[in-house]
């Protein structure tokens, strides 16, 4: 495992490693070419890089000529991973090509790039899939700014990026979204064109980007390929997805900033234990393969993977107002209890061995790390960006899903009690995965059978994946708020996006859904609205 990365020392620039591409605006750009070897470039940015974001008069970078023929931009662009001076702008060229290829980008204070802010040239590298992940510093705090790229004849779509404030900045407010498990099998993006047309500050994506299992013949979108296994089949799957047009939209309206869960690599699988009948190795081979694939579909300010180990946590900030705690729940967590990766529903008196104190959600060194972030932070809202419902969902003896951490009681026991122990206020988690929408407290259970609030949850349901009510008949029925303490509002029939707005009094969080995925042209509607005072764990829907 690597060593943990100061929270502060995530506001710089990480730089890439052998064989990858990247190009800074601070200074002189520069690039680096597949043998990792930097290159100085042709740029249009201010030798102060403080001056960057306000210039009107950067120099005009010619755009590179290549033997493209075809438009390679057909995946749009994204933004992610945003700092008060900078942000991470993405790309990835579609091309039959296999040297690599120039690409000219811009950033501009305005749509139309009448005020153009930098420029230059970066090379994209066949090593990486001809993707591309810029670092565009020397930006202005708290601003919003479009980009594009560009290579012989071809434009790319214009995207919409901003940075954070400075860490000790006070914003009256923030608004983002979350969103995960988009099947693209199951149904159309809808939902991203409402996410797209929000213009959001930020949008956490929490997983499930792709799933790796084929369609069927009844599927209401088809993919290519059967199980995914190797890099090109991961690779096409992205493909696939990304090319749709909502997608692209939802990517290119904000800075994302992304974790994943299980299916980027296989249903439920954890740590190096699959969910089949792989050896570890040969699991490994397949989940180096995914990890790249996911690399280069991503806009992430992280050195690219090498192998199958690849930490992906890391913290955001925004102002004195939130700072988010962006978790890996796959790659560290011990294999699921009894097993039953395989089971919907478990009986804890059939699993004695589920609640032992050495059983992890997240490795040692993360679970430190998220302790040692949320002690130390001195924004309003401490805010855990997650994949799996953290909320206590057993019904008697049963446990619905040990693969959320109802599977792993005492990793969330030691999480909930050190919020409490170390008087953490105002701790926001915001969860994916269960194909559901939901809100709540998060209590400490005490030995009288009382709960003792520390935290609150909020669950975003699905994109389009198949939600309870799809799977199991009467299951809309059995899951309902009445069955689970400090539940607010559940719903597991519709699908949709969170969309929160924070100020420094209340966390607001609207769950926006569309009634029918398999309709493209489907409209948003707010199904609820759930609100947490500040200093108060506790979910009042309004």
């Amino acid at each position: 495992m690597h060593n943990p990365i100061d929270r502060r020392a995530f506001l710089t620039a990480l730089g890439l490693g052998t064989g990858a591409v990247v190009v800074s605006c601070a200074d002189k750009a520069t690039t680096t070419d597949a043998s990792g070897s930097g290159k100085r470039r042709d740029a249009a940015t201010p030798d102060d890089p403080t001056d960057a974001a306000t210039s009107t008069t950067a120099a005009v970078v010619e755009t590179p000529q290549s033997p493209l023929t075809s438009d390679p931009f057909v995946l749009g662009v994204a933004s992610g991973d945003p700092t008060p001076t900078s942000v991470i702008l993405w790309t990835r060229l579609i091309t039959e090509l296999t040297a690599p290829v120039d690409v000219k980008w811009e950033v501009a204070a305005d749509r139309s790039f009448s005020r153009p802010v930098a420029s230059g040239i970066v090379t994209a590298a066949p090593e990486w899939a001809h993707s591309l992940h810029l670092d565009a510093t020397g930006l202005d705090p708290d601003t919003e700014y479009w980009y594009r790229f560009s290579s012989a004849a071809f434009t790319s779509a214009i995207g919409r990026a901003r940075t954070t404030p400075e860490p000790d900045a006070s914003p009256k407010q923030l608004r983002l979204g979350f969103a995960s498990c988009q099947d693209y099998t199951e149904g159309h993006y809808a939902a991203h064109r409402a996410l797209a047309a929000d213009e959001l500050d930020l949008v956490f994506f929490l997983g499930d980007y792709i799933y790796e299992y084929p369609s069927t013949p009844t599927s209401v979108r088809q993919v290519s390929d059967g199980i995914l296994t190797t890099l090109d089949e991961y690779r096409r799957r992205y493909e696939t997805y990304t090319r749709d047009a909502d997608l692209r939209a939802s990517r290119a309206s904000c800075p994302w900033v992304v974790t994943w869960d299980d299916h980027e690599v296989e249903n439920n699988y954890a740590d190096l234990a699959d969910n089949g009948d792989m050896e570890d190795a040969e699991f490994a081979t397949r989940r180096a393969a995914a990890y790249q694939a996911y690399y280069e579909h991503m806009p992430m300010r992280l050195d690219p993977p090498s192998g199958p180990d690849w930490r992906i946590y890391r913290s955001v900030r925004f102002g004195d107002l939130a700072e988010f705690f962006v978790l890996d729940g796959r790659q560290y967590r011990s294999d699921q209890a009894c097993n039953s990766r395989l089971d919907a529903i478990v009986s804890r008196a059939s699993c004695d061995g589920m609640d032992a104190d050495e059983r992890t959600m997240l490795g040692p060194e993360q679970e430190r790390w998220l302790a040692d972030g949320l002690s130390d932070s001195d924004a309003r809202w401490k805010v855990i960006a997650q994949q799996t419902v953290m909320s206590s969902l057993v019904l008697g003896d049963l446990i619905l899903n040990v693969d959320q951490w109802d599977g792993y009681p005492a990793a969330r026991r030691r999480l909930l009690e050190f919020i409490r122990d170390h008087e953490i206020g105002d701790v926001v988690v915001l969860t994916g995965d269960i194909h559901s929408a939901g809100a709540g407290s998060l209590a400490i259970e005490t030995g009288n059978g009382e709960r003792l609030p520390v935290a609150v949850e909020f669950v975003g349901t699905s994109i389009t994946s198949s939600s309870l009510v799809d799977l199991v008949p009467g299951g809309a029925e059995l899951v309902t708020p009445e069955n689970f303490p400090g539940i607010a509002y559940l719903n597991v029939k519709l699908h949709g996006y969170g969309r929160c707005t924070v100020t420094p009094s209340e966390w607001r969080t609207e769950f926006v859904v569309v009634d029918d995925v398999r309709n493209p042209d489907a409209p948003p509607r707010v199904d609820a609205t759930c609100v947490t005072p500040a200093g108060t764990p506790s979910v009042t829907r309004v």
